[in-house]
C-alpha cells in the first residue's frame, strides 16, 4: 500500500492525537512522511454582527492572527512530541468555514496516499465516528483510515472486505493485500444476501444457496483481476470451501495470503457486517461505492452507515483502478 505521504488532521483533542500515533506506527511500517493539519472554524457571521453593532473588532486582523500563532505552536509542540523529526513534514493551519471540506480539499490537491484521522474529535457525538469523520470519508478521493485508538501491526489478524459482486467493491482488495503482508494477517471477504422490501412488506427471499453465492463472488473477483492484468493478482482455489489463497506476481516474486470468504443472510448488511466485524475482525477496508451505489459516493450507502456504527478501524477508499495498480509495496 502505497503510504509515503500521510495527512493527519488534529484539533489538539486527546481523541484526534491518537491518530498522530497511528501515523508514527506508520512512519515504521512505510517510511513515510507526515502532515499535520488543523482547522480553524470560520467566523464570519461574527464580524457582520460586530460590523452591524458597530463594534470595531476585525476578527482576520485581530483575532485570527492570534489563533493561528497558538495552533501553529501546539501543532509543533505534538509533532515534536509524537513524531521523529526526519519524518515530520508540513505543519499546515487553515481556516475554513467547513472542517471536513478543508481537510478534503487539501488532500486531494496535495499529493497526499492516505488521510490517518480519529473516530472522533473535541466534539463527541452519538455515532462511532464524528460527522467531520464521516464526511471526510465521503468526499475524499485518497484512502482514509479512520480509528479509535491507535493500534499496532501484531493486532491485527483478520482483514475484512465486504464485497457485493462488483468491480467497485472488490478493487480494495488491493490495498487490502498489502495490509495484510504487512501485518502477517488473514484476509476475509464478506457477502451479504439481503431479502427484498417493498414498503413495510418483506418479500420472500429468492437466493441461490451459500455455495453458489460463494462460486459467485470468487468468480467475479478471479475476472476483475483477469480484466486488470496490471495488478497482477489472481484467486488460487484451496482444498476446502470457503478457503483460498489471493496470490500476488510481481518481478517474478510470487507471495500470497490465505482468503477466507463469508456468506450471510440478513435484513441489513451494515448491521451484518458491524456485527461480525466486531466480534472477528481487527480492520475493516471498505469501497465507498458498490453495486448499489455506483452513481453516488457514500450518503445513505452501507458504507456510510458501516462508519457510524464500527468501532474497529475502518480504511475506506474509492475504487481507482490507476490509483491500486500502484498499490502492492510488501517485500
Amino acid at each position: 500500500m502505497k503510504t509515503k505521504h500521510i495527512l493527519v488532521p488534529t484539533d489538539f483533542s486527546d481523541a484526534s492525537i491518537e491518530g498522530l500515533k497511528m501515523a508514527a506506527h506508520f512512519v515504521e511500517l512505510y517510511d513515510s512522511c507526515v502532515d499535520l493539519m488543523h482547522v480553524i472554524p470560520l467566523m464570519s457571521y461574527y464580524d457582520e454582527s460586530m460590523e452591524h453593532l458597530g463594534v470595531p473588532f476585525d476578527m482576520e486582523n485581530d483575532l485570527y492572527p492570534k489563533v493561528l500563532k497558538s495552533a501553529n505552536e501546539k501543532l509543533h509542540e505534538i509533532a515534536a512530541r509524537h513524531l521523529p523529526k526526519e519524518h515530520c513534514g508540513k505543519l499546515v493551519n487553515k481556516v475554513g468555514r467547513k472542517t471536513s471540506r478543508v481537510i478534503t480539499d487539501e488532500a486531494n490537491r496535495g499529493h497526499y496516499d492516505l488521510i490517518i484521522m480519529s473516530n472522533k474529535g473535541s466534539h463527541q457525538t452519538k455515532d462511532v465516528r464524528s460527522g467531520v469523520t464521516e464526511q471526510v470519508i465521503r468526499y475524499s478521493e485518497i484512502p482514509v483510515l479512520s480509528i479509535n485508538t491507535a493500534f499496532h501491526e501484531k493486532e491485527i489478524n483478520n482483514i475484512l472486505v465486504p464485497v457485493d459482486g462488483s468491480d467497485e467493491s472488490a478493487a480494495p482488495l488491493v490495498q487490502a493485500y498489502d495490509l495484510a503482508k504487512t501485518f502477517s494477517a488473514d484476509l476475509t471477504l464478506m457477502h451479504i444476501i439481503e431479502p427484498y422490501t417493498l414498503g413495510m412488506e418483506v418479500l420472500p427471499m429468492v437466493v441461490e444457496d451459500d455455495d453458489t453465492v460463494y462460486e459467485s463472488l470468487i468468480t467475479s473477483i478471479s475476472t476483475y483481476f483477469d480484466e486488470h492484468p496490471k495488478l497482477g493478482f489472481h484467486i488460487k482455489r484451496g482444498k476446502e470451501a470457503y478457503t483460498d489463497q489471493l496470490v500476488h506476481e510481481k518481478d517474478g516474486m510470487v507471495e500470497a495470503v490465505t482468503l477466507k470468504s463469508e456468506v450471510k443472510k440478513g435484513f441489513s448488511a451494515h448491521t451484518e457486517i458491524v456485527d461480525y466485524a466486531e466480534e472477528h475482525a481487527d480492520l475493516v477496508v471498505m469501497s465507498t461505492h458498490g453495486r448499489t451505489g455506483i452513481a453516488r459516493v457514500l450518503l445513505g450507502s452501507t458504507t456510510g452507515i458501516v462508519a457510524q456504527h464500527l468501532k474497529k478501524p475502518l480504511l475506506t477508499m474509492r475504487p481507482n483502478v490507476k490509483f491500486t495498480e500502484e498499490a502492492p509495496t510488501s517485500d
